[in-house]
């Protein structure tokens, strides 16, 4: 399985969220190039396949919240893993009569409607900590350096170099079913839940969720640097 070059995913990334051309590669459209990309909040994973409007929540007021495509909007950091981060604090419409709970954001072209989506990952995470797991029943995920406990919510993610185990989905929103050490099993609901089982031995990167609950007078924000986007 190959890779891309550390230095091909910072072109990249530059290019797609500071509008930075890449030398003899691509070049920003001079026409009607995006000028800013669209986060969005969301009630669930929208998905790889999914548009803007994928799970997006609507909660009263909410509407996506510009941010520009320069390196004054985003920044690019790292190599493997880069990251993408927002330069200033991201604050969307303040919260009606109807709010919602929040675990995923979204990146995208439109500012509202069926748009392209770029990128999504969870909101409120820690640090995406590598796991390997095993064929199993619950399937275990040996995670060095973790701090889990029971009931925490996770996802998990493959890596460029990893397959997650067969029984795992990318994104979905886990609980901590045990922890024994590195161990760690998870459940579909709850630590008193369906235990997930693998059928197949894999490796990806676990993430810490803590979803974001929007009630009335409630403004939902990202902090600077908070909301981050990893490519490994």
């Amino acid at each position: 399985m190959a890779s891309f070059a550390n230095g091909t995913q910072t072109n990249f990334l530059k290019l797609l969220f500071q509008a930075v051309n890449w030398a003899n590669i691509a070049d920003n459209t001079a026409t009607s190039p995006a000028t800013s990309l669209f986060i969005s909040l969301h009630n669930a994973d929208p998905g790889e396949a999914g548009n803007q409007s994928t799970n997006e929540t609507i909660y009263t007021n909410y509407a996506r919240v510009a941010v520009s495509r320069t390196s004054g909007g985003f920044s690019v950091t790292g190599t493997s893993p880069a990251v993408v981060s927002n330069v200033s604090a991201i604050n969307f419409p303040q919260c009606g009569a109807t709010g919602d709970t929040i675990t995923h954001f979204g990146i995208g072209l439109a500012s509202s409607g069926a748009g392209t989506l770029l990128g999504s990952g969870p909101v409120g995470s820690g640090p995406a900590l590598e796991f390997t797991s095993t064929s199993a029943s619950p399937g275990v995920l040996t995670v060095p350096n973790s701090s889990f406990s029971v009931n925490n919510r996770v996802s998990v993610y493959p890596t460029a170099t990893g397959t997650l185990s067969s029984g795992l989905t990318e994104g979905t929103v886990y609980f901590v079913g045990t922890v024994s050490g590195i161990a760690v099993t998870l459940s579909t609901t709850s630590a008193n839940g369906s235990p997930v089982n693998t059928s197949s031995v894999g490796s990806g990167v676990i993430i810490l969720q803590t979803p974001l609950v929007v009630s009335t007078n409630i403004t939902p924000s990202f902090a600077i640097s908070s909301l981050n986007v990893k490519f490994f």
